[in-house]
């Protein structure tokens, strides 16, 4: 199940990548931003997805994002674009809110997320963090983690690990049970963290 779920996140990171390369900075409706968001003709912000919940992937545009209490508000309503910026992994801020796009064959998910914005910072590839505490980017608030202790680097992937455990994404692992050769090596790479 690790092992599909690891190839969907790759083929979605390379399909994304991959779509972004080759798209023409202009189409019929949408215009890239320098902000990083795409708008169309008449003003709408939007941010571009790969949609492929069917045999035909194609592009998306997400016009709108859930806010704290879930409700869906448009993307001009909510973002400020003189600050909004790219933090890594898939978390993205301006000047008052955070926000994390959850990735998905349909397309995905826009999110605002309840964090404190001063001291949150993106850790690695999949992980971030604020002075209370660790989010991975796929089920946010990790619950049972060692704030203090835990660790994850760029070079790592989405393997993190605490005093205590060893993760992938949000889930523990027991390392004796790995068998795939990379993810050994990153098991490697972080007991030298």
């Amino acid at each position: 199940m690790k092992t599909i779920l690891l190839f969907l996140v790759i083929f979605s990171l390379f399909a994304c990548e991959k779509l972004e390369k080759n798209k023409p900075y202009k189409d019929l409706n949408w215009e890239k931003t320098k902000f990083g968001l795409w708008k169309s003709k008449n003003g709408e912000l939007g941010f571009l997805v790969l949609d492929a919940s069917d045999d035909k992937p194609k592009d998306k545009y997400i016009t709108k994002l859930h806010n704290e209490n879930g409700e869906e508000v448009s993307f001009n309503a909510q973002i400020d674009t003189s600050t909004f910026e790219y933090l890594g992994s898939s978390f993205y801020r301006d000047k008052r809110t955070i926000y994390r796009y959850f990735s998905r064959a349909g397309g995905g998910n826009f999110d605002i997320i309840k964090v404190d914005i001063k001291t949150f910072q993106v850790l690695g590839n999949c992980y971030a963090k604020d002075k209370n505490h660790i989010y991975g980017e796929r089920v946010m608030k990790m619950e049972n983690v060692d704030y203090q202790t835990f660790k994850t680097s760029e070079d790592c992937g989405c393997f993190a690990k605490d005093k205590n455990h060893y993760y992938f994404w949000a889930d523990t692992i027991d390392i004796t049970k790995i068998e795939d050769k990379e993810s050994k090596l990153m098991i490697e790479k972080l007991k030298k963290l």
